[in-house]
């Protein structure tokens, strides 16, 4: 294992570093498929980019971003982030991206929310984790529900990609429910 931090049943995270940056990575950051309905993916990415991402990552007090890895063989599958963490607030903002498309349909994604819940409320001491998916998402909606998350409602004409406007449906979790 390379520097578990959560550990899962079928995966673990690590947080990202430079050692994650690999031509697959980068490949999954440029595919349309991958991003359709990520609200931060730009194209295009290259090397440099990417670099200077992990690098404002790694400094931030605001942003957990975590490589998700397979536990069976140490694969890079995607990353996951409590971003945008608001210490006033105490919320932030669950969200992912699992690049490796044999890895979609597993159970990755709900056991990555799984391990950021409890880490958000219980060692971040947050009282709100909240995650927005395009409507479109199905699959993304459904581990919001199935984590306990709720729908606090609708972003409309929130997002433009690929030549489109996508709505936005906003998912929230607060610590006391978690714990309920």
């Amino acid at each position: 294992m390379i520097n578990p931090f959560l550990t899962g049943e079928k995966i673990y995270l690590s947080p990202l570093s430079e050692s994650d940056l690999s031509d697959k990575y980068i490949a999954w950051l440029n595919d349309v498929e991958v991003c359709r309905d990520n609200a931060h993916a730009t194209f295009p990415n290259n090397e440099t980019k990417v670099k200077a991402y992990i690098e404002e990552v790694q400094k931030s007090q605001q942003n957990f971003v975590f490589a998700i890895r397979l536990k069976s063989n140490d694969e890079h599958v995607g990353n996951v982030a409590l971003q945008s963490v608001n210490w006033i607030n105490k919320s932030g903002e669950l969200a992912i991206l699992i690049g490796e498309k044999s890895a979609w349909g597993k159970g990755v994604g709900y056991e990555c929310y799984k391990l950021l819940l409890e880490y958000g409320f219980k060692t971040l001491n947050l009282n709100r984790i909240f995650s927005g998916q395009t409507t479109r998402n199905k699959a993304m909606i459904k581990i919001c529900e199935k984590s306990g998350m709720k729908r606090e409602g609708l972003l409309r004409e929130f997002l433009f990609k690929n030549g489109e406007y996508l709505d936005l449906e906003i998912y929230s979790i607060l610590k006391k429910e978690y714990y309920e």
